[in-house]
């Protein structure tokens, strides 16, 4: 499970707080899917508590969610709900951003690499009776969607900045499960690495090998048409975009 809870806090010359970025990394779902409603759900209740402390705007960024739902806790932990939940989560990100400093790079940049990529999918959507069964499982709305975009491969986005030559950012354009984002966490050599899901795009759900093998919802191919080993490579090209962008410093 990716745990990590991120903040970065933009500020005006004279430190006044303009915006604080929130990266954390579970599914919005904790209403019942029998509220049909809009919501914000967990996260809209963080955002107020943030917003009420500390007199800005709070832009909230997913993390690679695709496997990852909220973990509540027990009663007493005073979590349970999506209100309470995320009033506890928006009290950690003001304790986070609260004692931060305005401070001058001393080289300041922002670098840019994307691409997108091309995979065969493991779905064939040309055949009407398999489009059947996937709108049987899926979101059906959004078939006619997928067909149509899936006719020349699944084809997902990677984007990777860096900032100030020491902070990583990674946007990918589907749900990736939580190793993929941990895993390259652990391997990209710089000070912060924050990982946002759902970015320029929306290509379902990019498990890992193990998932695949394990089975289960997210991992099959119902709902991850991409071929098996897709979400290794694009990570794997993030992190060679990171170092290569750290070479230049």
């Amino acid at each position: 499970m990716d745990r990590d809870l991120q903040v970065m806090r933009l500020d005006t010359l004279d430190g006044k707080p303009i915006a604080v970025l929130v990266n954390f990394t579970a599914h919005p779902t904790m209403i019942s899917a029998m509220v049909l409603k809009f919501s914000a759900d967990y996260v809209g209740a963080m955002k107020a508590t943030v917003r009420e402390a500390l007199n800005c705007n709070v832009i909230f960024m997913q993390g690679a969610s695709g496997d990852q739902s909220v973990n509540e806790g027990p009663e007493e932990l005073g979590r349970k709900g999506y209100q309470k939940f995320g009033a506890a989560l928006g009290r950690e990100v003001v304790r986070l951003a609260s004692p931060l400093y305005t401070e001058v790079p001393a080289k300041p940049a922002l670098e840019v690499k994307e691409d997108r990529f091309t995979f065969p999918s493991r779905v064939n959507f040309k055949d009407t009776f398999v489009v059947m069964q996937y709108k049987s499982a899926f979101f059906p709305e959004l078939i006619p969607n997928f067909v149509d975009e899936y006719e020349q491969g699944v084809r997902p986005r990677l984007t990777v900045a860096l900032l100030n030559g020491d902070i990583a950012l990674v946007g990918v354009s589907g749900e990736f499960f939580a190793n993929h984002a941990i895993r390259l966490k652990e391997r990209a050599r710089v000070r912060q690495l924050f990982f946002f899901g759902y970015c320029n795009g929306y290509h379902q759900y990019f498990p890992t090998i193990e998932a695949v093998a394990e089975g289960g919802y997210g991992a099959d191919q119902a709902v991850s048409p991409v071929a098996v080993g897709a979400g290794e490579q694009i990570m794997n090209t993030a992190l060679m975009w990171i170092y290569d962008l750290l070479k230049k410093k």
